[in-house]
C-alpha cells in the first residue's frame, strides 16, 4: 500500500511540473502577444501625432499653391503688358469724364459715381475736395485706367482712354500716392522702375521737379 501510495505521489509531481511548465509557456506567450499588439498601437498612434503637423502644413501649403496659380492663370481685363491700343507722338493732356457710372467690383452695391462728368484743360491746376469715399481716388484710378466705367468714357485729348496703349498712357502721367511704396534697391532704381530706360538726365529732372533733390542729397551715400 505505501509504495502504491509513493509510487502515486510520484505521478502527481511529473502531471503538476508538467502543468506548471505549461502554464508559464503559455502566460509568456499571451504577454509577449499582448505587448506587442499594444506596442504596435501605441508606435502607431505617436506616428499619427508626429504626422498630424505635418498632414496641416501640407494641406495648407496645397491650398495656397491652388490660389497662387489660380491667380496666375487670370487674365486681366486691362492688360498692362498688352502692346495694342493708339500711342499719340505728343500729348496735350486735355482731361475729360463724360456721363461715368462706377462702382467697385468688391463693393458693387456702392455707387460711387452716377452720371458724373468733369473738363479739366492741359496747363491747368485742378484740386478735388471731398468727404472720405466721395470719389477723388476713384477719379485718379480711372485716369490711371486701372478701372474702367461700367458706363461713360473717360477721355484724354478727345481719345477714349480704353483705345490707348495701357502702357503708354501711364507713362505719361505723373502719380504720387499718399503711401508711397519703396523696393529694397537704391533711389536712382525706385526712380526709374517708373519709366524703362529712364536716362540719369530724366531721373535727375523727375527729383528736381518733385523738390526732393535737397532730402536725397541729405542722405548717406553708400
Amino acid at each position: 500500500e505505501e509504495k502504491a501510495i509513493e509510487k502515486y505521489h510520484k505521478k502527481l509531481k511529473i502531471a503538476y511540473y508538467s502543468t506548471v511548465q505549461q502554464g508559464l509557456a503559455s502566460g509568456t506567450g499571451m504577454g509577449l502577444l499582448l505587448l506587442i499588439v499594444i506596442g504596435t498601437n501605441a508606435l502607431a498612434m505617436w506616428s499619427l501625432g508626429q504626422a498630424t503637423p505635418i498632414l496641416n502644413a501640407f494641406t495648407t501649403g496645397k491650398v495656397a499653391a491652388y490660389k497662387m496659380f489660380e491667380t496666375i492663370k487670370r487674365k486681366p481685363k486691362i492688360d498692362a503688358y498688352d502692346t495694342s491700343g493708339t500711342v499719340l507722338e505728343n500729348i496735350k493732356g486735355d482731361i475729360e469724364l463724360k456721363d461715368v457710372y462706377f462702382r467697385y467690383p468688391t463693393r458693387p452695391d456702392v455707387h460711387i459715381f452716377s452720371g458724373f462728368s468733369f473738363y479739366i484743360p492741359s496747363g491747368t491746376t485742378a484740386a478735388f475736395v471731398g468727404q472720405s469715399g466721395s470719389g477723388k481716388s476713384t477719379i485718379i484710378n480711372l485716369l490711371e485706367r486701372f478701372y474702367d466705367p461700367e458706363a461713360g468714357e473717360v477721355l484724354i485729348d478727345d481719345v477714349n482712354l480704353k483705345n490707348f496703349q495701357v502702357r503708354w498712357i501711364r507713362e505719361q502721367i505723373g502719380l504720387v500716392g499718399q503711401e508711397p511704396v519703396l523696393f529694397t534697391a537704391s533711389i536712382k532704381e525706385n526712380i526709374a522702375y517708373g519709366k524703362e530706360g529712364a536716362t540719369d538726365e530724366e531721373i535727375t529732372t523727375a527729383i528736381t521737379l518733385a523738390n526732393a533733390k535737397i532730402f536725397i542729397d541729405q542722405l548717406p551715400q553708400v
